[in-house]
């Protein structure tokens, strides 16, 4: 708000004074019951966390048996030396438990410190009178303790005349000799072994957090600046859930790139700590603790494991599980998926989970082409249509066919969808589980998966445009690529595939610029990072986004007997027949001599745009949708560079032909 000078009169009191705007601060008013009942306040839940959800239910049920098999079966086998201890312990009981009721009842303890002073000082009559206190004391505690005996005998007689048989008197003699030992035995020497070596975790607290928050050194100093907004910590799943602010404008990224330090400062295993962004505000942090090491606990059962599973793409399957064991689902159909990280971050079995889904679907066809050239998916390869493996030119090659038979049948499946979507069938343009699984309608879904991706985009310069094309076009037309790299920079990932592909999940990665590569801009910032993940130790854990809720995923990772079952399953489930097997393949063109070939006599040069229209019209089938970037960018592989090209008397970035006749010599020398 702005205020004009004032006005004053001659004994100097403001006359006038004029205001701009209105006020700053509202004026007060008090709260009326509508804003009371009107506040979205948070309630705490009725039911625990932990057993909302069956998968919460069955892991705790899972834990408590485990918990107490492990302690029956570990104290049964050390029983005989418990009967020792016991009975040692038991006759020393009896008698502590005599001396301290003797001694109650004759007063031993009472007064007792100033009859030893006047002792002390030789004051008989002081003595005397204290003693005599005591002795009137104790005679009251004698008739209890009288008393007390007549009632046990009654009791006990009243018993044997009621009949109580013969095992019921082995029970209490038991329960007292227990009761003997517990009191008879020294107290550094329990009677019972403990079950556990190490430091046994029971609880996390709030003392505990606030403090190893603050051990951080990520910019909280006192422990009362971490807050718990409701429910504080509690169950859920196989552990603790504690969510709680940061002070100020630290955010909670600052303290998941101390995951191993925060494990260090709760004094726990990396893998049983796993720190989250809370759902509020990027200041808010979700810890969750196991109850033990995620190395320890394994994985629940996959479902898909089962004698009698069956997928459909089109509807949401498990594909692996969060920090708290919780499975997590995708929907295959009109999705593609990226997968991240360095060697050894498990990215192969990360890849097989989705692969599995699709196998397990018997209208999917498969087509998988692997660049590692070690055999990971050489199991699958009888229910693929194509099965690629190596990293020689053949390879690479046949790699690259996939990518252009999957061009080609966009354009055929467009066609089919457009005369589906006037008969009414598509009424979405898309293809619908109806026309996939409609034998002889061509519409049946495909999984392509390109594993090490990273080569083949490398070895074959027009590889990349040509699955960027791909994967655009066929999301809705039942297409779904999966690739898996070990490398994603521009130039082995360019970055228009990842920014057309929805679901990506990041591996253990060693920096913020691969993290980013892989999940989109701003990923590591918001907390999305793969950086916390180990390779080895951590493998199969990742960060998902692209799904429900983003964050933790770890793939499922059957054992090799498993993964046979699941195969063999898939194959009993498509009658030992492969889909799409004999379909018409379509070469992938090579786009520097159409580029050469679409230049018409005379002219020097296209602009990349035209370059683009020309390249589409004349083979639809390969270039239909191409962009003018996607040309430049594929053409740029061969070392075409963007050059000014004279278009009506204006200069417009385009191919030069002097470029394009260099770029081919250049590849003739080298094939010589």
């Amino acid at each position: 708000m702005t205020t004009l000078p004032m006005e004053y009169d001659d004994e100097r009191h403001i006359v006038h004074a004029e205001q701009l705007g209105g006020p700053v601060d509202p004026p007060d008013r008090k709260a009326t019951f509508a804003d009371v009942v009107a506040r979205d306040e948070q309630t705490r839940p009725i039911v625990p966390a932990v057993l909302r959800s069956p998968e919460g239910r069955r892991a705790l049920v899972a834990w408590s048996a485990r918990y107490g098999r492990n302690r029956a079966l570990y104290h049964a086998t050390r029983s005989p030396k418990y009967a020792v201890k016991v009975a040692a312990y038991a006759p020393r009981g009896v008698w502590r438990a005599g001396a301290a009721v003797t001694w109650w009842a004759v007063g031993g303890r009472d007064n007792f410190h100033l009859r030893q002073a006047a002792a002390n000082k030789n004051d008989p009559h002081t003595w005397q009178a204290l003693n005599r206190t005591r002795a009137k004391e104790s005679n009251a505690r004698w008739w209890i303790v009288g008393v007390a005996a007549v009632l046990l005998l009654v009791l006990l007689v009243g018993v044997e005349v009621a009949g109580m048989p013969p095992v019921g008197w082995y029970c209490v003699v038991a329960a007292l000799v227990l009761v003997a030992a517990r009191y008879g035995r020294p107290a550094d020497k329990p009677i019972v072994d403990r079950t556990s070596t190490g430091q046994k975790f029971t609880k996390l607290t709030a003392e505990m957090v606030r403090r190893a928050v603050v051990a951080l050194g990520v910019g909280v100093k006192e422990p009362g600046q971490v807050t718990f907004p409701p429910p504080g910590i509690h169950k859920d799943g196989p552990g603790w859930l504690a969510r709680f602010n940061l002070p100020g404008a630290i955010v909670a990224t600052s303290l998941l790139e101390k995951r191993d330090n925060l494990a260090a400062a709760l004094r726990l295993p990396v893998d049983q700590v796993w720190p989250e962004v809370g759902p509020d505000h990027p200041g808010q942090v979700d810890l969750w603790v196991g109850y033990q090491p995620s190395s320890k606990m394994g994985q629940p059962r996959w479902v898909l494991s089962t004698d009698t599973a069956r997928t459909s793409i089109f509807e949401p399957q498990p594909f692996a599980t969060d920090a708290r064991q919780r499975p997590l689902s995708t929907v295959l159909f009109a999705r593609n998926f990226l997968i991240g990280g360095q060697p050894g971050s498990g990215k192969s079995y990360a890849a097989r989970t989705l692969l599995t889904i699709a196998m397990l679907d018997p209208t999917v066809e498969l087509k998988v082409a692997e660049f590692k050239g070690v055999g990971d998916f050489l199991d699958v390869g009888p229910l693929c249509s194509d099965y690629v493996v190596g990293v020689d030119d053949e390879a690479f090659e046949a790699g690259s066919d996939i990518i252009g038979w999957a061009l080609a049948e966009c354009e055929r499946r467009g066609k089919r969808i457009l005369e589906a979507k006037k008969r009414g069938e598509a009424p979405e343009g898309k293809i619908t589980p109806e026309l996939a699984g409609r034998k002889g309608s061509g519409l049946h879904p495909v999984f392509i998966l390109l594993d090490e991706v990273h080569e083949l985009f490398a070895a074959v310069p027009g590889a990349a445009a040509a699955c960027e094309r791909a994967i655009k076009r066929g999301r809705a037309l039942g297409i779904t690529f999966c690739l898996a790299t070990q490398i994603p920079d521009k130039d082995s990932l360019p970055p228009n595939i990842t920014r057309c592909i929805s679901t990506r999940w990041c591996l253990s990665v060693l920096g913020q610029v691969e993290n980013d590569m892989i999940l989109g801009t701003g990923a590591y910032k918001r907390g999305f990072t793969g950086t916390v993940y180990r390779p080895g130790v951590d493998a199969g854990w990742g960060v998902m986004v692209g799904v429900d809720k983003p964050g933790s995923a770890r793939s499922f990772f059957p054992t090799p007997e498993v993964t046979a079952a699941i195969v063999a399953r898939a194959g009993q489930l498509r009658g030992r027949t492969v889909i799409g097997e004999g379909v018409e393949r379509v070469e992938a063109r090579d786009m520097l001599a159409d580029a050469r070939a679409v230049l018409r006599p005379g002219e020097s040069g296209l602009p990349w745009a035209v370059l683009a229209e020309r390249l589409a019209g004349q083979w639809p089938e390969m270039y239909a949708g191409i962009t003018a970037e996607m040309v430049r960018e594929s053409l740029s592989r061969y070392g075409v560079d963007s050059q000014d090209v004279k278009v009506a008397g204006k200069n417009i970035k385009g191919a030069r032909r002097t470029a394009l006749d260099a770029a081919q010599q250049r590849r003739e020398i080298e094939a010589g």
